[in-house]
């Protein structure tokens, strides 16, 4: 996540329009109910409320002092603190596991993975998650995407973007990740995601080339769209895919 803040509105729209997980991707890592759970780039909480449900003690980092705010607020018993990947404010051999939910490819990869390495206890678990379009909304938005067409980015996925190129971390091909972690495992899940109108407004409203937008131009393209959405529901096809890992035990951990 960017540490400058975004416009209130960004922070709601984000919250109400982007897509939760599947239960699944917390239990794929087979952590007992005592573990320390790290989530890093823990946004508004959308994973971290699962992570809270399930663990003794979940630990979530985040930069964005807006995001900070909706975490604390939405997410009770969590241990929201400011911090990146890159440098984490917990000591060393401290966690079971590192969740990190839509925003690997905001990190810095080996200096990350280094200082995920440091805090997690051997053995321990790194999870990376990733919404990922799989077709099309259902019903048609074509008459919203009329209007979306023109300022959405020619490298970004339309109408539904949640990536920016390759979802897979390649971070995986570096050498200090052959040595410091197991092999690595990988899952995709169905994740469809019902919203109303309002919510699909939302949903593109929580893209930064929207919520950019002067107000002036923004909020008549916010009013158009809702007008030419007129279906009670729209499902969006995400597909959910998921990579862990662990960290080597013994002689193949990295020496620090």
């Amino acid at each position: 996540m960017a540490t400058d803040e975004m416009p209130d509105h960004w922070y709601d729209d984000y919250e109400r329009g982007r897509p939760g997980y599947p239960e699944q991707v917390v239990d794929l890592a087979e952590l007992a109910p005592s573990a320390t759970a790290l989530e890093l780039a823990a946004g508004t909480g959308k994973l971290t409320r699962q992570l809270i449900s399930r663990f003794a003690r979940v630990v979530a980092v985040e930069p964005d002092p807006g995001m900070r705010r909706r975490l604390d607020a939405g997410c009770p018993g969590v241990e929201a603190v400011d911090g990146t990947a890159e440098r984490i404010p917990l000591a060393d051999d401290v966690v079971d596991a590192v969740f990190v939910a839509q925003a690997f490819h905001w990190f810095d990869n080996e200096v990350a993975l280094a200082e995920i390495a440091r805090v997690l206890r051997p053995g321990g678990a790194l999870v990376v998650v990733w919404n990922v379009a799989n077709g099309s909304v259902v019903p048609s938005i074509a008459a919203a995407e009329e209007l979306l067409a023109p300022i959405w980015p020619q490298d970004s996925g339309f109408p539904l973007d949640m990536m920016s190129g390759d979802w897979a971390p390649t971070a995986w091909n570096l050498p200090f990740a052959e040595r410091a972690f197991e092999q690595i495992h990988e899952v995709r899940l169905a994740n469809p995601q019902t919203v109303d109108a309002q919510g699909l407004v939302a949903y593109f409203g929580s893209m930064g080339w929207v919520a950019n937008l002067p107000d002036e131009e923004r909020q008549p393209l916010v009013g158009a769209m809702r007008s030419r959405l007129t279906a009670a529901e729209y499902v969006l096809p995400w597909q959910t895919r998921v990579q862990w890992t662990r960290l080597l035990n013994g002689t193949g951990r990295l020496a620090r």
